[in-house]
């Protein structure tokens, strides 16, 4: 059986655009930002919590740990409750001509059904955008060039040669089971993780759902109940057998030996 979901929205969203927008809301509601200010510690103070930073600390009734895949420190235990894994895309140069225009000429995010799934999108200055599950980093470039040739030339024969301009890579927070985990470690306190590579949406939900808890304190405001904290096992072996299996793939791509 064969068959398609279609929707037009999907992939589309510049992460950076959003996130500058969500900042600029928060400035002009009259929050405060800060960067360059990892937190260091966060300990109990009475009622309240205390957020430590190199250059200074904040007391919080509630604190909202937010960071994800992105969690520095094992001071939160956050880490212990998902493995990473991580996706890569490759840019190329503006494209023109009649080929390019062909590609997804509404606009649309794109994926296939591998087993190691590719991405294609295009953004707003007409880049060819391929992605994958994989560390770019620390693999060769010509490795990165090659398997990026591989699949435009399957899925684009026509365009020609490509010239291959950026390339970049992204940590997610992966599950056993690929769902997403919220936490309540001690009262005033609530994290998440798990988002398995859907942060920008199911992020926006929770980010709302969190704050109308705060503010109420009804447990029916949340997606999901909060659990306790519960560790991955073999979160690093796991880590990297998923990005020996994700490797072996492109390579296999590269060399024609798998689609």
């Amino acid at each position: 059986i064969a068959g398609a979901l279609l929707d037009r929205r999907a992939g589309t969203l510049n992460p950076m655009a959003y996130v500058s927008g969500l900042a600029r809301a928060v400035v002009e509601l009259g929050g405060g930002l800060y960067h360059n200010s990892a937190v260091t510690a966060l300990e109990r103070e009475g009622t309240a919590w205390r957020v430590i930073t190199g250059e200074g600390s904040v007391l919080a009734q509630k604190v909202v740990i937010a960071s994800s895949a992105y969690t520095e420190g094992e001071w939160t235990q956050l880490r212990r409750t998902f493995f990473p894994g991580y996706y890569y895309q490759v840019a190329s140069r503006p494209l023109e001509g009649a080929e390019a225009a062909r590609i997804l000429p509404g606009g649309q995010g794109s994926w296939d059904t591998r087993q190691v799934l590719s991405s294609i999108r295009r953004d707003a200055d007409g880049r060819l955008l391929l992605g994958s599950l994989g560390k770019g980093t620390g693999k060769p470039e010509w490795f990165i060039r090659s398997w990026a040739d591989r699949i435009q030339q399957h899925y684009f024969p026509r365009l020609g040669k490509v010239d291959w301009e950026f390339t970049w890579t992204g940590c997610i927070d992966f599950t056993p089971d690929h769902l997403m985990r919220l936490f309540e470690p001690a009262s005033g306190l609530l994290a998440m993780s798990g988002y398995n590579g859907r942060g920008v949406t199911t992020g926006t939900v929770v980010g709302k759902a969190f704050a109308d808890f705060l503010l109420r304190g009804e447990a029916s405001a949340l997606p999901m109940p909060l659990r306790p904290l519960e560790e991955v096992s073999a979160a690093g072996l796991r880590s990297c057998l998923y990005e020996a299996g994700f490797s072996l793939y492109h390579a296999g791509q590269c060399l024609r030996v798998v689609i």
